[in-house]
């Protein structure tokens, strides 16, 4: 698996979780943090990956961080996250790829919160998880379901105490839905090396009830994206405790994992390594990706494991297909 960087300096400058996706062709991409106070209120749109254009610099929803953002009928919808002194419980949405933006629902019956995981899954928009305040971290250990683009919201699920938690990343190959990774930190700011996870969980009937299928080869972690193609899943990156020297506190995986669900009858021990050199083989967390033209794509990201916290503004693109030195196709 090879990875490409097509452009270095992107225009929408260094950023950790920019969110946003692709509609009406554009990649959009929005919002995220800078470092420990700069937080965005953007949006930047590009219809090749390499040339952008900023499609609003104040948008409604103000300077967020830890957001989600999904794509319905055609609209962006971002959903909570935080500001430097506030959690949200809002949802917003955009019909002209990020240009304008109206709020659509002002007080979510789900509490404020950043660091959730949203997910579309049989056209409703699933919320996971999450966390209020940076200090005294407190988890949401619940599944929030919508059906017409975050206007009205129902609770599907409370979810077993330990999936309360920020960081996940949740998946969908066939009708089955995959919950795996992500974080207890309490604060935000320090990692918890025994809340981290590398567990993973299933749901075969729209997220009411979950069954924890065991853990992945892969080291706990947190910050590291997923997608499904074609039936098989990837987890990309992520924040990981490092291997080795132990005055070595923090570390970024530069891993790309792959597990075929259908073929390896669920055997949570059957993720293959597909690579550790991802982006070179400096590793990253908290960056965005999508999949478009049998490729997956990543934006900006996150390389903090001390100061001066650095963060990318750069794009890169591998194939979506698990074919690299040891790690064949059947993957």
């Amino acid at each position: 698996m090879t990875w490409q960087r097509i452009l270095e300096h992107a225009p929408f400058k260094r950023r950790a979780m920019p969110r946003g996706g692709q509609v009406d062709g554009w990649f959009v991409v929005l919002g995220g943090r800078a470092g420990m106070v700069s937080i965005y209120g953007d949006s930047w749109r590009s219809r090749d990956g390499v040339t952008w254009e900023c499609a609003s610099d104040k948008a409604g929803w103000g300077k967020r961080c830890y957001p989600e953002v999904d794509v319905v009928d055609g609209h962006l919808v971002l959903t909570a996250g935080q500001d430097l002194r506030t959690f949200h419980n809002d949802v917003w949405r955009s019909g002209d790829a990020g240009t304008t933006w109206e709020q659509v629902c002002a007080e979510a019956p789900w509490g404020p919160r950043a660091g959730h995981h949203t997910h579309m899954h049989r056209g409703e928009i699933l919320l996971f998880g999450g966390s209020v305040k940076s200090v005294r971290r407190e988890f949401y250990p619940e599944l929030w379901a919508s059906a017409d683009g975050g206007e009205t919201w129902t609770l599907r699920a409370e979810l077993p105490p330990d999936m309360g938690r920020a960081g996940m990343q949740v998946v969908t190959v066939g009708e089955t839905l995959y919950f795996m990774g992500g974080d207890h930190d309490r604060p935000v700011f320090q990692p918890s090396w025994e809340g981290r996870r590398n567990d993973l969980w299933r749901s075969i009937d729209q997220g009411e009830t979950w069954e924890l299928l065991g853990h992945a080869p892969w080291s706990p972690r947190t910050g590291q994206q997923a997608v499904a193609v074609d039936g098989r899943v990837f987890v990309i990156g992520g924040h990981v405790r490092p291997p080795g020297d132990p005055r070595v506190k923090q570390g970024l995986s530069a891993e790309v994992w792959c597990w075929d669900p259908v073929a390896s009858s669920e055997d949570p021990a059957a993720w293959e390594l597909v690579t550790d050199q991802a982006w070179q083989g400096i590793g990253k967390s908290d960056f965005m990706l999508e999949v478009r033209d049998g490729l997956m794509w990543t934006f900006g990201g996150d390389r903090e494991v001390a100061s001066p916290w650095p963060q990318d503004h750069d794009v890169w693109t591998a194939p979506a297909t698990p074919v690299a030195a040891g790690v064949v196709e059947k993957c």
